[in-house]
C-alpha cells in the first residue's frame, strides 16, 4: 500500500493520527498503517483491534500492527485461557482497561498463557480499550508492551482513550458502509432470480441498479434503451410519458400504493411491452448530497413467465385454475391465438374464458386486464 500522502507514524501528532484513523473507515487496508501510529504513540510492542466471544471464549484478530499473521493465530489459540477475559464485567464500552486491573502480574506469570503465548514473545503489560460491546462479547483496542518495560502508565491509558473514541466511530461508520453495500448486493442477487426485468431510477430516469433480466431487455432494445446511463423509450413518441410517469413516481408519495402502467411499443416483431412504476422509500444520493425517492420499473414482456398457480390476481379475483392460466398468459403478451395452443384448446374456450375473467375483474378489454394486473400482482412470483 502507498503510504506517500500520509503522516510518518512516528512523528505523526494526534490529530494526524485521528484522520489516519478516519481515513480507515473508507479503506480498510489502511487500519494496519493507523494502528503503526498509535503503537508509536504508546510505545507499545503490538497494537490490534479484536473481537471476543464471552460465551465460547473465541478471540479474532480484525487488524494489528506490525503485521503477524502467526501472532493472530497463536493468540486465537490460547484465546479461552486468556485470563485478561475470564471475566466479562471488567469490559464497558469506552471503557480502558490494563492488564493489572484485571490480573496482577505475578498471577499472570504463572498462567500458560503466559508461558507459552506471552513469555516466547517477550510479553507481559496489556492496554485494552473497548470499541463496542453486546451482549455475547465486544470488539476492543488493545496495546501490548515488553515485559522488560515498566507497566502503561496515567499518560498512555489519556491516550488511548482518545484514540478509542476516533476508533469506535471509523469502524462504526465502516460497519455500516459494509452492512449497507452487503445489503445490497444480497438484494440485487435475489432480483437476478426475477423473470422480469427490475430498474431503479432517480427523478431524471439515470439508472441506479438494473437487474440480469432489464439488462437483456436493454440489450435487445426491445421498448427501452439506455443511452449515458439514462433509460429512454425506443420509440421517441412515448419517450414523454415514460419520463412523466417515472418524475410523478419520485414526487408524489402515494405513487407507492398507485404504481402507474404503462403500455410501451416494441420492435414490429415482439408484443408490447408493460411497465409499472413505483416509488421506492427514500435513498441517500451522492450526487445530490441528499436523500430522495427513486423510481422503481417493472417491466413485464412476451419472454416473462408467470406462475398462474402463485399468482396473488388469480386469487384476489378468486379465478379458476383455468381462467388464471388465460389470464396469466395475456399479462406476459401472449395472443388468444398463441395461448389457445399452449393450453391445447380452441381459441372460442379461451375467448370464454376471457369473457369470465372480465365479468369477475371489471374489465373490458385485454389492455384492462393487463393494467389491473400488474398494479395487483406486478410479477413476483
Amino acid at each position: 500500500m502507498d503510504g506517500t500522502n500520509l503522516p510518518d507514524p512516528e512523528h505523526a501528532s494526534l490529530a494526524d493520527l485521528a484522520r489516519s484513523i478516519h481515513g480507515a473507515s473508507l479503506d480498510p487496508q489502511a487500519w494496519p498503517l493507523a494502528l503503526e501510529g498509535m503503537r508509536q504513540r504508546l510505545d507499545a510492542s503490538v497494537v490490534m483491534i479484536g473481537h471476543h466471544d464471552f460465551d465460547s471464549g473465541a478471540e479474532s484478530s480484525l487488524f494489528e500492527a506490525p503485521m503477524d499473521a502467526d501472532f493472530c493465530v497463536q493468540m486465537a489459540a490460547f484465546s479461552a485461557r486468556n485470563p485478561w477475559f475470564l471475566s466479562s464485567e471488567d469490559y464497558v464500552a469506552g471503557r480502558v482497561v490494563a492488564g493489572e486491573d484485571v490480573i496482577s502480574p505475578h498471577d499472570l506469570r504463572r498462567t500458560d498463557f503466559y508461558r507459552d503465548f506471552l513469555r516466547p514473545r517477550g510479553l507481559l503489560h496489556r492496554l485494552c480499550g473497548v470499541v463496542r460491546r453486546d451482549r455475547q462479547g465486544m470488539h476492543f483496542l488493545s496495546a501490548l508492551r515488553s515485559e522488560s518495560r515498566e507497566g502503561f502508565g496515567e499518560s498512555e491509558r489519556r491516550e488511548l482513550q482518545q484514540m478509542l473514541a476516533h476508533v469506535a466511530l471509523s469502524l462504526e461508520s465502516q460497519w455500516r458502509w459494509q452492512e449497507a453495500a452487503d445489503m445490497s448486493q444480497a438484494l440485487m442477487a435475489l432480483s437476478d432470480d426475477e423473470s422480469q426485468a427490475l430498474m431503479l431510477l432517480t427523478r431524471d430516469a439515470r439508472l441506479v441498479r438494473r437487474n440480469r433480466m432489464a439488462e437483456q431487455l436493454l440489450q435487445e432494445r426491445e421498448g427501452l434503451a439506455v443511452e449515458d446511463q439514462v433509460l429512454r423509450a425506443a420509440n421517441p413518441a412515448e419517450q414523454r410519458r415514460l419520463r412523466e410517469a417515472i418524475a410523478r413516481a419520485c414526487d408524489d408519495p402515494a405513487a407507492g400504493e398507485q404504481p402507474q402502467v404503462l403500455s410501451l411499443a416494441a420492435t414490429a416483431s415482439a408484443q408490447s411491452l408493460v411497465v409499472v412504476v413505483r416509488r421506492t422509500g427514500p435513498v441517500f444520493q451522492r450526487g445530490a448530497g441528499s436523500r430522495r425517492p427513486l423510481a422503481l420499473l417493472s417491466v413485464r414482456c412476451a419472454s416473462g413467465a408467470h406462475d398462474a398457480l402463485r399468482c396473488v390476481f388469480a386469487r384476489h379475483y378468486d379465478l379458476t385454475l383455468a381462467q388464471a392460466r388465460v389470464s396469466s398468459l395475456i399479462y406476459g403478451g401472449r395472443s388468444l391465438g398463441a395461448i389457445a395452443a399452449s393450453l391445447h384448446v380452441s381459441e372460442n374456450t379461451v375467448r370464454s374464458h376471457l369473457k369470465q375473467i372480465f365479468q369477475k375483474t371489471g374489465t373490458h378489454s385485454q389492455m384492462d386486464l393487463v393494467h389491473l394486473h400488474a398494479r395487483i400482482c406486478p410479477g413476483w412470483t
